[in-house]
């Protein structure tokens, strides 16, 4: 099962979601004191700690290689309130897709 580190982009209750509707073992850049933290120590973390990185910074992590990318557009999911339950949603059908992702960026889609 993919375990996901959710960007400071997005809320942080997506993690939260994930963790308790879908079973996922997922963290938001907050719970691992990396807020407003180069994207490139967030790919280190992730990559260190097993973790696919869910963020919307496509040109931020372009360059990363070694870790599971997973690019969301925040343009594609409900504003406000609705956001993270989308998103968790999103990642949670991705991940039942996806059980064994490769390295590099993927773009899931809602179906």
């Amino acid at each position: 099962m993919t375990a996901f580190l959710i960007d400071e982009t997005f809320p942080s209750t997506t993690a939260e979601l994930l963790r308790d509707a879908y079973g996922h073992d997922a963290v938001h850049v907050a719970d691992m004191g990396l807020i407003a933290t180069e994207d490139a120590e967030v790919a280190t973390a992730a990559r260190a700690a097993g973790r696919a990185v869910v963020t919307e910074n496509v040109a931020d992590f372009a360059a990363e290689r070694d870790v599971v990318l997973v690019f969301v557009l925040k343009k594609n999911l409900p504003a406000g309130g609705g956001q993270a339950k989308a998103l968790a949603m999103l990642l949670h059908d991705w991940a039942e897709a996806n059980p064994e992702p490769y390295l590099g960026p993927d773009w899931p889609t809602a179906g």
